[in-house]
């Protein structure tokens, strides 16, 4: 399946950047995929986690680092393997996260009150919206039929980055 792909530019005058969508969830950990010993056993967890976009493993593994960095709870199986595995994961995590808080360090439009921010769009024939402005002046140009915006996007450039080293960590909690 193609990865689906923005144009972005923080204001009139800069350069379109392309942007790959690479999905989002809801930041609050009600909503995260989160293992529960209680409900299923840690390589079913493991196996579903591995099939989610990579946004929603990123945030959730976020969650997690961000637990066991505060000695916060986790259930045993998987606190052992983020354990043996922390400096690989705290890299991560501060490569692409704000250490403190659930903010991605590439573009994060992944908030809920994202559409409020559009000050003028451009549509097509069916009514999908092609172009973005934002009151900050940053715009976006939809490539695609979706014009959906609340998501993590990372630079193409960035992209393959993302991707191995997500690919890396899922296997190491394997």
């Amino acid at each position: 399946m193609a990865e689906r792909k923005i144009l972005y530019k923080t204001n009139v005058l800069s350069e379109y950047i392309t942007f790959i969508d690479i999905g989002s969830c809801d930041k609050h950990y009600d909503f995260l995929p989160l293992f529960d010993e209680s409900q299923t056993c840690y390589n079913d967890w493991y196996q579903d986690f591995q099939l989610l976009s990579i946004g929603t493993q990123i945030l959730t593994l976020h969650y997690y680092l961000l637990q066991h960095n505060s000695e916060g709870y986790l259930p045993k199986e998987l606190n052992d393997r983020i354990s043996k595995n922390i400096e690989v994961l705290n890299e991560f995590n501060i490569r692409w996260f704000d250490p403190s808080a659930p903010f991605f360090n590439s573009l994060d439009l992944n908030w809920d009150n994202i559409e409020d921010e559009v000050l003028k769009a451009q549509e097509n024939e069916h009514g999908i919206r092609t172009e973005v402005e934002f009151n900050d002046g940053s715009i976006i140009k939809f490539l695609d039929e979706d014009d959906t915006i609340p998501s993590f996007y990372v630079t193409e450039k960035e992209y393959e980055e993302l991707k191995n080293s997500i690919k890396s960590i899922i296997e190491k909690l394997k």
